[in-house]
């Protein structure tokens, strides 16, 4: 073998070693960036930010239908409602509109209150704010799921757990695992909550919710993601609660407005009774 021959390979032999070292740099810092816990480097107080504004505008109205199964798929309750919430000002207003039996039953939420209006009963009551986590209309959500968005982002302290890949064989993308610990002021209605929030698009794919003692009360899944004014909304809600094995809450969206003009008159105490004429169809099946 010639000299330049023997220099040449030896050339070419270097060079692919400088590549594959520079491939598994870049590979080994992937992956510590994705398993290894705060570095400072990661800024969690934008990732709950940015969660939050993905899925939340100033003001939105949904109508949506609940469907609660049992663990043998059996339909066991149907409930057609629709909500008003507003960011702004933290109000929101939840109206049954099926089934009969309880269309017109309604909850107002005016922090520091919460109100809610039983049509059978012809009155106005005041709920408790440690209601908040109680079960709505016999399903496996809860009221605070509902009439109470978690909050903003500086309502709680905020911690990355960790970063998490799809299990193997499975389909997905990365997520941070971060946990919401309300602040003294703020605690009296929530507890605990650990979310699983998209690395890539900074939505919240599922949420744990757990009381002090650290029991868990309940998950929610988001699936179902649909572009709606420019933002990607889960357009399906699973609540499945604690030793209730394969029984789940499916709440379907069924018409969504972000930015919707409200009149303040629907966040009045006098409008929850009695229900509006103008509700919508209330044919859960609709």
């Amino acid at each position: 073998m010639s000299l330049a021959i023997f220099y040449r390979l030896t050339g070419e032999m270097l060079l692919a070693l400088m590549i594959l070292s520079c491939v598994g740099a870049l590979s080994n810092a992937d992956e510590i960036d994705e398993d290894s816990l705060i570095d400072g480097t990661i800024d969690v107080e934008a990732i709950a930010s940015r969660a939050e504004d993905a899925q939340r505008a100033d003001r939105r109205f949904m109508q949506a239908r609940v469907t609660v199964q049992s663990a043998r798929g059996a339909i066991e309750r149907l409930i057609a409602f629709e909500c008003w919430n507003d960011r702004i000002e933290r109000r929101s207003l939840i109206r049954v509109l099926a089934p009969a039996s309880d269309a017109g039953v309604a909850l107002l939420n005016l922090p520091p209150n919460l109100w809610r209006y039983q049509p059978e009963m012809g009155r106005t009551q005041r709920v408790p704010r440690s209601d908040f986590s109680e079960p709505w209309m016999k399903s496996d959500f809860a009221i605070g799921d509902l009439i109470d968005p978690p909050g903003e982002p500086e309502d709680d302290e905020v911690e990355l757990l960790r970063v998490e890949r799809p299990s193997e064989g499975a389909t997905g993308a990365r997520s941070y695992v971060v946990q919401y610990t309300p602040r003294p002021a703020a605690s009296a209605a929530r507890g605990t909550r650990v979310a699983w929030i998209g690395v890539e698009d900074g939505l919240t794919l599922r949420e744990e919710f757990y009381d002090a003692r650290g029991e868990r009360l309940r998950t929610l899944q988001f699936g179902d993601f649909r572009s709606v004014a420019g933002r990607r909304f889960p357009h399906r809600w699973t609540a499945i609660g604690p030793g209730k094995k394969g029984r789940e809450s499916i709440l379907e969206i069924r018409e969504l407005r972000f930015e919707a003009d409200f009149d303040d008159a629907i966040f009045a105490i006098g409008n929850l009774s009695p229900a509006p004429a103008a509700s919508r169809d209330p044919d859960p099946n609709g």
